[in-house]
């Protein structure tokens, strides 16, 4: 809200209100007014302000049935008095702070003209208060009530227009709000004609049951917020149980949460030893990388509290949190929510969350938000519990290379590409180690093991980021070359079969007594086969690299590199 605005705002209420509640004492005083009803009207009015029903994301606060029967029985001036008393209780109970206190002015503004405007028809139509007879009374009331509905229709959207609250308001909101309304002035007559039969009784007849009503309705939707955020979670965990990426868990979770919770900011910290690491992050319901490599120790801020208690915190305040939070808190937050992140009583991260709006979490959301975490913790357990079986099954832990079976279904990847014209050529090396069962006769199993390793190491340095390279089984390897033409595969092959020939490689006697290292050299034969030119699918490939392998290699004397060639 800017300057001017206030300014007026001030002005405005400076002016108006005190010399508007003057005027409403000269024109209609208290009326028959005791000491008891007085203070009766007032409590109840204190009470139904704090207990407002929520229509479409608008609150409503319900006093019109206490303070239409007190301005019919005891004047204008007290309605207004009534009027800004529940104004003064909202304030108290909203803690109003910051640029809350125009939300008071603006308020006790839009309560102040509803009252006039109204009252002063409801005089200029001959309306008297205190009377009783239908005669002389029905059209002075109509007035009044019709008054009091059309300046409340207006003024209400026009103060959310002021404080900057307009999108809470939607045609079905409005529609909500015209229907309540009705319901509750002819309840406020009711009233007015039931005091004047009974007396006080009135109050305990009609104030208990609908006191009595606004608590169960606000019970009610307290429940029905848990039970909708309690399926939400349970929705919202096994789609994330489903996924078996780490990163796209992490994006699913974010998306959801910021769907769930009122939310500017969130942050995901991961707990690595002493530090807390941020691993996803998502502003202004937008998936953003972290801006910072942001680590901290694990002791720091708001999500140090939480790690430290192991278990969640809300602040609905700025002032509740500014003097002990961290550098990674956003200056526009208010309201924040974090929680631990947990699995097996294991704190494994922090969810952060931050709303700019006061008083945006609610206690219970805690607990869905605990609910959720728990969710996330073992997704990801299972997500990397995942990778790791599948990077165990896809790599040979002997040489810490890819296996066979990843080979394989990287070739047919790569043989798609070659269809659809993301690849020209794909070439295919096959490398056998010649005579290495001499190496195992001789030094044992384990120094095989140990050549074998220091060869896959030699390939991989060779080949770089120029292809891939995978053990094939036993003594054999392959390499995968994307765009690399038969020419090109067959020189690098020849600089592979040297390096193998120039290496020496260092293994221990596992068949000595002393179990001392041993220097040896090896040879290897290879094949080569290129795909368009040879082969039209990945069996064929195989199929033909190694023909040339142990047709134009091993039978032609061993190391040594040959080509397919058709009707080899």
């Amino acid at each position: 809200m800017n300057k001017v605005k206030k300014i007026t705002l001030w002005v405005f209420w400076l002016t108006s209100v005190p010399v508007g509640h003057w005027f409403a004492f000269k024109l209609s005083p208290p009326h028959s007014l005791g000491v008891w009803d007085a203070a009766a009207y007032t409590a109840i009015v204190m009470i139904v302000a704090t207990l407002p029903i929520t229509v479409n994301g608008t609150s409503l606060f319900l006093i019109q049935w206490i303070t239409i029967p007190a301005f019919l029985s005891h004047g204008l001036f007290f309605e207004m008095f009534l009027l800004q008393v529940a104004t003064v209780t909202l304030a108290f109970t909203a803690k109003l702070k910051k640029q809350q206190p125009y939300r008071f002015i603006i308020h006790s503004s839009k309560f102040f003209l509803i009252s006039l405007i109204s009252g002063v028809g409801f005089f200029f139509a001959g309306g008297k208060v205190g009377q009783v007879s239908l005669e002389g009374f029905v059209f002075p009331v109509g007035v009044f009530i019709v008054l009091y509905f059309l300046t409340a229709m207006f003024l209400q959207p026009a103060a959310a227009f002021i404080l900057g609250d307009q999108k809470k308001f939607s045609i079905k909101g409005i529609a909500w709000n015209a229907v309540i309304r009705l319901v509750i002035y002819p309840l406020g007559i009711a009233l007015f004609y039931l005091k004047g039969l009974l007396g006080g009784i009135a109050f305990l007849l009609v104030g208990i049951p609908f006191v009595g009503s606004l608590i169960i309705l606000k019970m009610n939707r307290y429940s029905r917020n848990i039970n909708r955020h309690l399926k939400n979670a349970v929705t919202i965990g096994r789609q994330l149980t489903e996924r078996l990426e780490e990163e796209e868990i992490l994006h699913l979770f974010l998306n959801k949460i910021t769907k769930t919770f009122p939310v500017n900011w969130a942050y995901i910290f991961a707990l690595k030893g002493n530090d807390l690491v941020i691993i996803k992050q998502m502003e202004q319901g937008t998936d953003a990388s972290p801006r910072w490599n942001y680590t901290m120790s694990r002791d720091r801020g708001i999500c140090g509290y939480v790690l430290e208690n192991r278990k969640g915190i809300v602040y609905n305040d700025k002032s509740e949190w500014e003097k002990f939070s961290y550098g990674y808190t956003p200056e526009s937050a208010e309201s924040i929510m974090c929680v631990p992140i947990m699995r097996e009583k294991n704190v494994e991260g922090v969810l952060f969350l931050a709303s700019a709006n006061e008083k945006a979490y609610k206690k219970y959301q805690l607990m869905i938000a605990d609910i959720l975490c728990s969710y996330l913790a073992v997704a990801l357990s299972n997500a990397r519990h995942y990778e790791e079986t599948k990077r165990n099954s896809e790599i040979c832990t002997m040489t810490n290379i890819p296996n066979y079976r990843f080979f394989d279904q990287h070739l047919n990847d790569r043989m798609v590409d070659l269809e659809i014209g993301n690849l020209q050529k794909l070439s295919l090396i096959m490398v056998d180690i010649d005579h290495f069962k001499r190496i195992n006769d001789t030094y044992g199993h384990q120094s095989g093991d140990q050549a074998l390793y220091q060869l896959a190491a030699l390939l991989n340095t060779t080949i770089s980021d120029r292809g891939m390279v995978a053990r094939y089984g036993g003594e054999e390897f392959v390499i995968l070359l994307p765009d690399v033409d038969q020419g090109g595969a067959r020189q690098l092959a020849e600089t592979i079969r040297k390096r193998i020939a120039d290496h020496i490689f260092t293994v221990r006697d596992a068949l000595g007594q002393s179990g001392e290292s041993k220097q040896i050299h090896m040879t290897a034969s290879i094949g080569v086969a290129t795909a368009p030119d040879h082969a039209q699918d990945a069996v064929s490939l195989i199929k033909f690299a190694d023909r040339a392998l142990y047709i134009g290699a091993k039978r032609a004397g061993r190391n040594r590199v040959a080509e397919f060639v058709a009707n080899s």
